[in-house]
């Protein structure tokens, strides 16, 4: 289904640029069914010299770097160079009328105009990005010596989004979205991690359930564990293999009654050679199924239980029955001894993530494991080595650590349940 959304939003895109240019076409002689083609852009460039990239495009370095974009020419077979522009430089905001910018702020910057000056100059993005402030936040806690020793620098990326990847060092690594919050997908930290880890996946699918903001599940592109792409995708009866970070088809097509085996991405370990959907995402389907049901029937149905799959396939960490809610493996099966009552306090903060961590922890033998609450999310207050320090909901620490005998001192301290605090 999401190989189709990913084709029709492509084939939409291809339609529009070819309206888009097709008076271009007109005007150079070229017809106006024009199909682009790799062979079609060699003999375009044979025919017609492309302007050559300057020197910030192909030079790359800390003084000269900029950004090849698609030019004007028919199929964009040429390409043109916009220039990075530094901190203080002039930039233009653009608006109707103004001249086609040849520079646009570099990474970690925007255009804008500083009080008390006429005209627009590079700016740090600290006043427009989350993750800027928060690590302009982070330099003045480290500069102060408040700054806790297994606190984190946030990661942003070019645009002042938050980079995919958040570790706990020591513990696991977890995917969140482009606002900096936790999404599916979480492994081991490992010194590498970033490298295998990207989250495209998960990123995709939180997005596409934001933007549909359905009030049903919906199914979106399989990922695997760690939020990149289950190489291999199916959709209904035919499946292929795909680039574990783009999503893109990296084989030919297969249908799956003839077996999956054949496929180079075929893993016995994760997959079934002759089934695709996992236990979960059949009784997803079913659930789907029963809605368009009584949808026909003429009923409206105004609300839906939270998917009860994640995006890769398997169960998510919360399930529940009529009385209770509990945290399980991702086959289904209840971690012990993380179940409360529906009417709890605890069952109204639970989120399981110290369960599956300590899970996912205690597979790969780590000596260290988080504490959980009972409600299988994370204790606020963590003691090790003689230290004791606060931590976030995802486990992350918060503030600086203390002795473990002022313990007490800690925000997050409680004498009677520091389970209280979540």
């Amino acid at each position: 289904m999401a190989l189709q959304i990913r084709q029709l939003t492509a084939n939409i895109g291809w339609m529009l640029f070819l309206l888009k240019f097709s008076r271009v076409f007109g005007q150079l002689g070229i017809p106006n069914n024009l199909i682009c083609t790799d062979d079609f852009c060699d003999n375009y460039r044979e025919a017609n010299e492309c302007e050559g990239l300057r020197t910030s495009c192909k030079v790359q370095n800390a003084t000269h770097n900029g950004i090849a974009l698609p030019s004007m020419t028919p199929c964009s077979c040429c390409q043109i160079c916009i220039d990075n522009l530094k901190l203080g430089e002039d930039c233009s905001v653009g608006g109707l009328g103004s001249p086609v910018p040849t520079g646009i702020c570099g990474p970690g910057l925007y255009c804008m105009v500083v009080e008390g000056e006429e005209h627009p100059t590079c700016q740090p993005m600290h006043a427009s990005s989350q993750c800027y402030k928060e690590q302009k936040i982070f330099d003045e806690k480290r500069q102060n010596g408040t700054i806790g020793h297994l606190e984190q620098r946030p990661a942003c990326d070019a645009d002042g989004n938050f980079e995919p990847v958040v570790c706990i060092p020591g513990q696991t690594c977890y995917c969140v979205d482009e606002n900096g919050k936790r999404i599916f997908g979480e492994d081991i930290h490992t010194a590498n991690i970033q490298i295998s880890m990207r989250c495209e996946c998960s990123r995709l699918a939180a997005k596409a359930q934001k933007l549909l903001n359905s009030r049903y599940p919906i199914f979106t592109s399989r990922c695997d564990a760690k939020g990149s792409f289950d190489q291999l995708q199916c959709v209904d009866d035919i499946c292929t293999c795909v680039d574990m970070h783009s999503g893109q088809p990296t084989s030919d097509k297969k249908n799956i009654t003839r077996g999956l085996a054949g496929l180079a991405c075929y893993n016995k370990y994760n997959h079934e050679n002759t089934t695709y959907l996992r236990d979960c995402e059949y009784v997803k389907l079913s659930q789907l199924r029963d809605i368009h049901d009584y949808e026909l029937l003429g009923y409206n149905v105004l609300e839906f239980e939270t998917d009860i799959c994640q995006p890769d396939g398997w169960y998510n960490r919360i399930q529940s029955n009529i009385t209770h809610k509990y945290c399980v493996f991702k086959n289904g099966t209840i971690i012990e001894p993380y179940v409360v009552s529906k009417g709890s306090e605890f069952a109204t903060k639970m989120n399981c993530k110290c369960a599956r961590a300590r899970t996912l922890l205690m597979e790969k033998t780590t000596l260290e494991v988080p504490e959980c609450c009972p409600n299988g999310s994370y204790k606020p207050l963590v003691c090790r080595r003689g230290q004791c320090y606060c931590v976030d909901e995802d486990g992350k620490q918060v503030g600086v650590e203390r002795p473990a005998k002022n313990k007490q001192e800690l925000e997050c301290f409680d004498a009677e349940d520091v389970c209280k605090n979540i």
